[in-house]
């Protein structure tokens, strides 16, 4: 299927809507794609998503890779995703992945939706952060974890958070809105607005006021 194709066949398309001719998009039908979104080469998007709205000014930078049937998958105005990124939405009626509005993802970012993945407005994402909503039952001992299912459970970010790069956050946690995450920290717990924290697992080094 062609660029012209995806156009056409998206729920709803905006105008200035450029699709790199190697892109395979599974089910374009469930689409709605806003003005000025770009989505250059190796884009995957499989699966089926009951929601999936992609605001204006959206660009889907080389070798983005999406998959899942989650809930909803929505994504503001402007947004970048740049090269590497990896969303696995989820396959639940609970799973989720919203990013609100003025937010980018630099190279290899991982986002899980399965237990509900919020990135509020203003957020500002280093490379190589891993989202994980989702693990495996250590609680489950009498049969290997692989064969336990997922555990999940959701992440938020509020408002204005800078998260540094090679960053793992951990499910059940809220990053306070403002808050910057120091490079290589583990966030395991929810934080305070406008901390910094730094560390393994991640503790408040100071206020940003």
């Amino acid at each position: 299927m062609g660029p012209e194709d995806y156009r056409r066949r998206f729920r709803s398309c905006g105008r200035n809507v450029t699709i790199a001719a190697d892109a395979m998009i599974e089910h374009p039908e469930v689409m709605e794609v806003g003005d000025n979104v770009t989505i250059m080469r190796g884009f995957q998007m499989m699966g089926r998503p009951k929601i999936c709205r992609i605001g204006s000014h959206v660009t889907f930078y080389p070798n983005c890779f999406i998959q899942g049937s989650a809930g909803r998958f929505i994504i503001g105005e402007h947004v970048e995703f740049f090269p590497g990124t990896y969303i696995s939405l989820g396959d639940w009626e609970t799973s989720f992945v919203e990013v609100g509005h003025h937010c980018h993802f630099a190279p290899n970012c991982v986002l899980y939706g399965w237990g509900g993945l919020k990135i509020s407005d203003y957020c500002n994402i280093a490379a190589h952060t891993v989202f994980a909503t989702v693990g495996h039952h250590d609680e489950i001992t009498d049969r290997p974890m692989a064969l336990t299912g997922e555990k999940a459970g959701p992440i938020t970010l509020e408002e204005d958070v800078w998260v540094a790069a090679n960053v793992t956050i951990t499910a059940n946690t809220r990053i306070g809105r403002g808050c910057v995450i120091g490079a290589n920290a583990v966030v395991t717990r929810d934080t305070e607005p406008m901390g910094v924290y730094v560390g393994v697992p991640a503790r408040l080094k100071r206020m940003r006021s």
